[in-house]
């Protein structure tokens, strides 16, 4: 199994798992890291929705909790009748871990439909580099 398929199967598990009830859009994430290792995260919401989190947030908190620091590929599961894509919060903690060539797969039940770096889906993102010091 090639590293796409594997975090397909990961991702798509993962959305099977998520919490949903008031949106009904269940959406899950899986992550390569630089090390080799996998990840994976589903969206939790609640009934405030300012406390839900991010299928993103949950797989990249999941990388950071063992002992990784850099997503080499993304890939982003839910349906829709347009392509999903992470959120803009989402895509600034994905540049957090992130190089400008890591691939982002966005994918529905059929499989990815589209891939692109993190630079192409967040160009200008806000870098360390904007920080006044």
């Amino acid at each position: 199994m090639n590293n796409t398929s594997k975090l397909f199967e990961l991702a798509k598990s993962a959305r099977q798992n998520a919490h949903a009830p008031y949106s009904n859009f269940p959406v899950g994430v899986a992550i390569l890291s630089k090390e080799g290792h996998f990840y994976s995260g589903c969206n939790v919401e609640n009934i405030s929705y300012p406390c839900g989190s991010c299928a993103e947030t949950g797989a990249i908190a999941a990388m950071v909790a063992g002992g990784d620091k850099q997503i080499t590929e993304i890939l982003v599961l839910a349906e829709g009748s347009e392509l999903i894509t992470p959120c803009g919060a989402c895509r600034q903690r994905i540049k957090e871990f992130s190089t400008p060539q890591t691939l982002i797969h966005l994918a529905n039940a059929s499989g990815v439909q589209k891939t692109c770096t993190i630079a192409e889906l967040l160009p200008l993102a806000f870098a360390e580099k904007d920080l006044i010091k």
